[in-house]
């Protein structure tokens, strides 16, 4: 008996047990830890997560109109489901975020620092956003939630306290399918309400020398010489889409090229094959003409498309229009000269905006005042079936109303050559391959307003865009010389129709929005 006992006082078996029975408490508390920090993660990757898509979400809907404020609001609330299943604080799963209270009316927006959802004009200094025109940027922090500890209370820990998440997001906007034609203000420092302008000839003159020049034009986005062509001449082009809500990389206007590709929208192929030129697919459907192409130049049946090398030219100069001053205030009056033969006429520039007419009427004004000789235009082509608001249309109107009502001039009999062939005006298309796109007008183009055009230096400086408009393309671009009266060869001539939401409406454009984080 007594050696057992000695036995027993030897033995170490069971040691560990007091070790384990001190340290089990310590152990089974960093456990918990472990185990109550990951949910607590959890909770907090869950929560950043639903900010970012609730931001993403309200981003979607800054698109400047009106109630954007309103609906951004509704989308972080709203257009995506987030939940939490790691917070166990009652609140449930799903994760909510309060009714901000900062849009004040359809367009103004009170900023409010405690609110869950703010608006901000941009990204760096954080300028809050006083109507939805300015929103750019939006920040969303959704409610807070907490993580009601399972086993870091042994350590005295209940609760992680509230964990909240915020995120910001703005919206990217860019205009694909659009020619990247870039007009600087005509008005520098002043803005224009580009719909009162409706109807009013519009100079676009190529950008020479070293500074921009009201109505200058140049071309937008990171295009080179290639892919500006084929942006101004196809009807599908591949290219890298604008822009809208940024600063815009600019490069100037070259016009031999740019009249090249324009001129194909109204039947003139300029244009020879091979394939080092890139605008030899226009030769087989890639850029089909407009529907109506009625212009101011003549062609034999059998001439060539392209200009001069008998094929598209320009009558002798004593037969084409010249429009004059004369008196009376009817805007349907004859404005050529009397006894005056006009072999060929398109549809006119604004009368000041010709040499032969009093062009100190624009003072010099690349705007016009939208006053053309409709007379001579619907008498030379529509003698007795002259519509009784014609003399209130623009050209663009006369232009819808010619293919509306089937009224396009087909073959106009314009003269002879020296050789005795005949010459023809073709009002419809004869050198155009290919359909063009039903639901894209390829004599509208929509256009750029450049606002920053005294900054600018070549194409180091991003050109500010302040609008966007439709505007129609009333004659094709002649070469230098050009016509003369009024025309040096180095300008598009356009009709303003009206100021666009690009995207909105205008089936001529594709607008691509994408939401994005900002960090």
């Amino acid at each position: 008996m007594k050696r057992k006992f000695l036995n027993l006082c030897r033995s170490d078996d069971g040691a560990v047990a007091p070790l384990v029975a001190l340290t089990l408490t310590a152990l089974i508390a960093a456990g918990g830890i472990a185990f109550d920090y990951a949910r607590m993660a959890s909770l907090d990757t869950e929560l950043q997560s639903a900010a970012d898509q609730a931001a993403l979400a309200a981003a979607s809907q800054l698109d400047g109109e009106t109630g954007a404020c309103a609906r951004a609001v509704a989308a972080a609330q709203n257009l995506v489901s987030n939940k939490t299943y790691f917070a166990n604080d009652l609140g449930g799963a799903a994760v909510t975020i309060a009714d901000s209270g900062v849009c004040t009316n359809d367009t103004d927006i009170t900023d409010d620092p405690a609110a869950s959802v703010r608006f901000f004009k941009d990204k760096a200094a954080l300028l809050p956003a006083a109507t939805v025109v300015d929103a750019h940027f939006v920040e969303v922090r959704v409610n807070s939630r907490r993580a009601n500890y399972a086993l870091t209370a042994i350590v005295g820990a209940l609760t992680s306290g509230d964990i909240s998440a915020k995120a910001r997001a703005g919206l990217g906007t860019a205009l694909c399918k659009v020619p990247p034609l870039m007009i600087c203000n005509p008005t520098p420092g002043t803005p224009i309400d580009w719909d009162s302008y409706k109807g009013r000839g519009l100079r676009s003159v190529s950008k020479t020398g070293p500074t921009w020049a009201p109505g200058a034009f140049g071309y937008i986005g990171p295009q080179d010489a290639n892919s500006t062509q084929k942006a101004l001449a196809y009807q599908n082009p591949i290219f890298d889409c604008q822009g809208i809500n940024t600063e815009e990389e600019v490069s100037t206007g070259a016009p031999t090229p740019a009249i090249t590709a324009i001129n194909t929208r109204m039947d003139i192929y300029d244009i020879s094959g091979g394939s080092g030129n890139v605008l030899t697919p226009c030769l087989s459907g890639a850029c089909p003409a407009a529907l109506d192409v009625v212009k101011d130049l003549i062609k034999t049946d059998a001439g060539s498309c392209k200009v001069q090398n008998n094929g598209w030219q320009l009558p002798p100069a004593t037969k084409r229009f010249r429009p004059v001053q004369t008196a009376g205030t009817d805007p349907m009056r004859s404005f050529q000269t009397s006894g005056q033969t006009i072999d060929a006429m398109g549809l006119p520039r604004d009368n000041c905006h010709y040499a032969s007419y009093d062009s100190t009427l624009c003072s010099g004004n690349p705007i016009g005042d939208g006053k053309w000789a409709r007379f001579d235009y619907f008498n030379k082509y529509h003698a007795g079936n002259i519509p009784p608001l014609a003399s209130t249309w623009t050209r663009y109107e006369t232009y819808r109303w010619e293919i509306d009502n089937t009224q396009i001039p087909t073959s106009v009999a314009a003269g002879t050559t020296s050789g005795g062939t005949q010459l023809w005006q073709k009002g419809a298309p004869v050198c155009s391959t290919g359909t063009p796109d039903p639901t894209r007008d390829r004599r509208v183009i929509q256009v750029a307003i450049g606002d920053n055009c005294a900054a600018l230096h070549g194409a180091s400086t991003p050109v500010q865009i302040g609008a966007w408009i439709d505007a129609f393309l009333v004659e094709p671009g002649v070469a230098p010389p050009g016509r003369g009266n009024g025309d040096g060869g180095n300008e598009i001539y356009l009709e303003i129709i009206g100021q666009v939401n690009p995207g909105g409406a205008a089936a001529q454009i594709v607008r691509r929005d994408t939401p994005f984080l900002v960090h």
